[in-house]
């Protein structure tokens, strides 16, 4: 069984995963709320279980409210303010969904957060458009500036 200590409780919250009897919510809460490990020994009193379910209520409805569309929750889904165990599972549905829908098409490079970064004509062929419709497009929803521009570590 892993030991809580505070570092092996930010690694937890911070990837969205559980940590020795904790849940992936209840680790990023007691993260958050920068609990002190002794306070997080199994059988967590009842009080605790109380704060800790809160926190993660108040996470889940600023999820949910961030994300009323489609394109909203994929905006939600890398947003820092949002805990990781809800966003990571659905950044892996849109990896998943991107690999079922554009086999062929892979990443070209990591932004500085290790983003998957993509050729912008590759892009455009593999939806079957061109480099000029993508930035049009880009612009009109204001988000040109992040497809042409930024530090690339290319993918080898």
């Amino acid at each position: 069984m892993t030991t809580i200590t505070p570092e092996a409780l930010a690694a937890a919250a911070e990837s969205g995963e559980g940590i020795a009897h904790l849940s992936p919510a209840q680790a990023w809460a007691a993260w958050k709320l920068a609990m002190p490990p002794a306070r997080l020994q199994r059988p967590l009193a009842r009080h605790v279980l109380v704060l800790l379910a809160n926190i993660d209520r108040k996470a889940r409805r600023a999820f949910r409210q961030a994300a009323v569309s489609p394109d909203a929750m994929i905006a939600a889904a890398f947003d820092d303010r949002h805990p990781p165990y809800l966003t990571r599972p659905v950044q892996a549905e849109l990896r998943r969904g991107m690999a079922e829908c554009f086999p062929g098409l892979r990443p070209t490079g990591r932004d500085a957060d290790g983003n998957a970064l993509y050729n912008l004509a590759d892009l455009a062929e593999a939806l079957g458009t061109t480099e000029g419709e993508i930035i049009d497009h880009a612009e009109r929803e204001g988000i040109a500036e992040g497809i042409t521009s930024g530090p690339v570590t290319p993918i080898h």
